[in-house]
């Protein structure tokens, strides 16, 4: 059995991206203070590796990356948390509720589902590709007895999967990565209460352990969890502090100070080193241009191919400045440089922050149980409307979804109405925790996080969540 044998999933499944996720990747391994063995293994085999994922599997770990969390051993561990069944998956649920659970009530509901009362047989599959679903479907049901055997058997057939597509060393780590995703349960399914929290830890939480959160390896503060600084980044009044660079300067960076970047000696943008414009040069736009074009194109931009009408949304510009590309999604309309209302756009939410305790004071769910929050978005615009859910993840108030769950909306669209809600799923009827309008701002269509703060309401409580604004990717 080889690799093509743990590959495939359904047609309706994202793109794996796999060159993305390498150089996420990459960057990450570079950022963390001590990267694992794990880390550094699968960042070298990420070519690899991504290949006996469902491509779901593949992209939630990108998108954790993407998200700041140091270390992709870390972001394969909760990729798994919010991934759905291929038709490989649903077809194992299915044969196993059939033969070794027969008349279990709500068997296939539950095979991939977390609950307090049951462990979800299916969960350790879900990561996997729909060949090996397949397998563990021939190999593990259908049999008298199947159910006690089951979790053993599914067990065996990824690690033998797995061991024959990649090496030993790598295998290990991707098994060993997604069983991580289920320490937070018990063996029985049930849930393991943290004592580390924002209730009882000024600092930082790791290992369920309060940390002082001012250390560059353990930075953080109300009992988020510890950040390992990148870098040369500090840990500056509980959070990761950058030096100066393209993550937090958007002139030019004169040793570690950021400038504006629009004098002669000190000219740049976007982070840069700043360069002295040298003779005739002169500094426009943050960027050096011969001052013979600006003298004489007097109605349009200059490039170093000299002067520009001005009107291209790649060069953009008048009065004998400095041409500007406007970016992906954004046109030139006199001059200037303008969100294209007209252009389509993604959104992306990463991870919400919520309070432990409903508007009453009462826990979201019974025995001081912790929400199982999911996140919906709305948007419309005349006879224009579009939505998106993300999945439900169980007994956490720092859910992280990491998932684009509204694709290919008008910019237009989410600048006329654009609101979101936060919802705790229940046994009957699921509670609404909180929502709110989410005013965009023009400036946050460029794919960077951004978070926001929705107020309490009559009838919900506060949440800070965090998202992006890309652009669309068909």
């Amino acid at each position: 059995m080889g690799l093509a044998l743990l590959t495939g999933a359904c047609s309706s499944d994202p793109p794996a991206e796999g060159r993305d996720l390498c150089a996420q990747a990459k960057a990450s391994a570079k950022s963390c203070t001590e990267p694992s063995q794990c880390d550094e293994a699968l960042t070298a085999g990420c070519a690899t590796f991504t290949k006996v994922l469902t491509p779901r599997a593949a992209q939630a770990t990108q998108d954790c990356l993407e998200s700041g969390v140091c270390g992709i051993a870390s972001c394969l561990a909760r990729s798994a948390k919010g991934l759905e069944p291929t038709a490989a998956h649903r077809e194992l649920a299915t044969a196993y509720c059939d033969s070794c659970a027969a008349g279990q009530a709500g068997c296939v509901a539950g095979f991939y589902s977390k609950s307090a009362s049951q462990s979800p047989a299916g969960l350790g599959v879900l990561p996997y590709g729909e060949a090996v679903a397949r397998e563990v479907a021939s190999s593990c049901t259908g049999s008298s007895g199947c159910q006690a055997s089951f979790s053993t058997c599914a067990a065996d057939v990824v690690a033998r999967m797995t061991i024959e597509a990649l090496d030993a060393d790598l295998a290990e780590c991707v098994i060993s990565g997604f069983k991580r995703g289920d320490e937070g349960r018990k063996p029985d399914g049930t849930p393991v209460v943290a004592t580390c929290s924002r209730s009882s830890c000024s600092g930082c939480c790791r290992d369920d352990r309060c940390e002082p959160g001012d250390k560059k390896s353990a930075c953080g503060i109300a009992g988020a969890a510890c950040e390992s600084c990148s870098g040369e980044a500090s840990c500056t009044a509980g959070a990761c502090k950058d030096p100066c660079g393209p993550n937090n300067c958007a002139g030019c960076c004169d040793g570690d100070v950021c400038v504006e970047g629009t004098t002669k000696d000190k000219c740049g943008a976007e982070g840069g080193a700043c360069k002295a414009c040298a003779g005739s040069f002169v500094c426009s736009n943050k960027t050096c241009i011969d001052a013979s074009c600006q003298a004489t194109c007097t109605t349009g931009c200059c490039t170093t191919a000299g002067c520009q009408p001005g009107t291209a949304a790649n060069a953009c510009g008048t009065g004998g400045g400095a041409c500007i590309d406007c970016g992906p999604g954004r046109r030139c309309q006199a001059a200037k440089c303008e969100l294209d209302p007209t252009s389509l756009w993604d959104f992306y939410v990463s991870f919400a922050i919520l309070p432990d305790k409903d508007k009453t004071g009462a826990s979201w769910d019974p025995l001081a149980g912790l929400p199982d929050p999911y996140f919906k978005v709305f948007s419309s615009e005349g006879a224009s409307t579009h939505s998106g859910t993300t999945l439900t993840l169980t007994d956490t108030d720092s859910p992280f979804w990491a998932e684009t769950i509204m694709k290919g909306v008008k910019a237009s669209e989410l600048l006329a109405n654009l609101s979101v809600e936060v919802w705790d799923e229940d046994f009957d009827l699921d509670d609404r925790m909180g929502g709110c309008t989410l005013p965009l701002d023009k400036a946050w269509f460029d794919g960077s996080l951004q978070s926001y703060t929705c107020p309490e309401s009559v009838s919900g409580v506060s949440f800070k969540f965090y998202f992006r604004v890309r652009t669309h990717v068909p």
